[in-house]
């Protein structure tokens, strides 16, 4: 009788162990939908990061069909078959288009110089971006406003503009133009005999540039010395990629255009000299001979 009653007892626990296992399995089922689902949204996640991808390559190659040149020189550009700035510069082919600049040298730094003042008592007002002029009328006050824009690439690629218009935008745009219009390569070197280390870091001889009756002369320094010239000038250096220089100025050096002008002639004669070239030869002997002390 006993091994009836546990027949029935046994019968009833294994009905429950597949209950029991048939729950499990669909809590597994349960489980794996969600990651199914996961996985199948992850990806469409990267289908639509690679669209975008392909989409903004397709933008790209169209910003870059956007151009149209209207130069023989940007016709070239275009076709591949100028691929180096210097190709321009040392033929001294007029830049006339700036997108010519932005395709050849492609990590340009821009910056604005302050060469104006707001308005305050006795002339003490803040420096400013803009320089504001304005021209009475019957019909009210007429203000312009003009800045100065300089771009460089801090190794030897460097140019200035100037623009004025009605509003700010407008000027700032020219005056950026302008500057990759004017760009120019400039020499480098290790000219002072206190330093002997080789590396391009200052100018390579003496040099002086002229605008008005301002005059500047930059001179030859050590490593360590820093630009040693007036504040918005070490901004023209800087981009130009000297890091050490000493500096002379006379004249009216107020009037702040001048000034900036005098300095990028001053860096435009860098590449203009020919007869300092004797002296860059006579620096390196005199380099050479102080290594060889040491």
């Amino acid at each position: 009788m006993a091994k009836k009653k546990a027949e029935p007892e046994t019968e009833a626990k294994e009905e429950a162990q597949l209950e029991k296992s048939e729950e499990v399995q669909d809590e597994e089922a349960l489980i794996e939908k969600p990651k199914e689902g996961l996985a199948t949204e992850l990806g469409e996640v990267k289908e639509l990061e690679e669209q975008i991808v392909e989409e903004a390559k397709k933008k790209g190659a169209f910003e870059k069909e956007a151009w149209k040149p209207k130069t023989s020189l940007g016709m070239k550009i275009k076709n591949g078959e100028v691929s180096n700035i210097d190709y321009i510069l040392d033929r001294r082919i007029k830049i006339l288009e700036s997108e010519i600049v932005d395709a050849l040298i492609p990590n340009l730094t821009t910056d604005l110089l302050m060469v104006g003042q707001s308005k305050g008592k006795f002339g003490g007002g803040q420096k400013r971006v803009f320089k504001q002029t304005q021209k009475k009328t019957q019909e009210g006050n007429k203000p312009k406003f003009a800045t100065f824009a300089v771009i460089g690439n801090e190794d030897g690629y460097v140019g200035v503009g100037y623009g004025k218009s009605k509003e700010t935008v407008p000027a700032r745009e020219k005056a950026i133009r302008q500057a990759k219009l004017n760009v120019i390569k400039i020499r480098r070197g290790c000219g002072n005999w206190r330093c002997s280390c080789g590396d391009p870091h200052t100018v390579p001889f003496k040099v002086s540039g002229k605008a008005g009756s301002v005059e500047i002369t930059l001179m030859p320094a050590p490593k360590g010395t820093g630009l040693r010239v007036e504040k918005e000038c070490q901004k023209i250096l800087r981009l130009a990629g000297i890091k050490d220089v000493w500096s002379r100025t006379e004249g009216q050096t107020r009037s702040k255009l001048n000034l900036l002008y005098a300095c990028f002639m001053a860096l435009q004669r860098l590449i203009q000299f020919k007869a300092n070239e004797k002296n860059v030869k006579v620096l390196s002997i005199i380099e050479g001979s102080s290594k060889a002390m040491v």
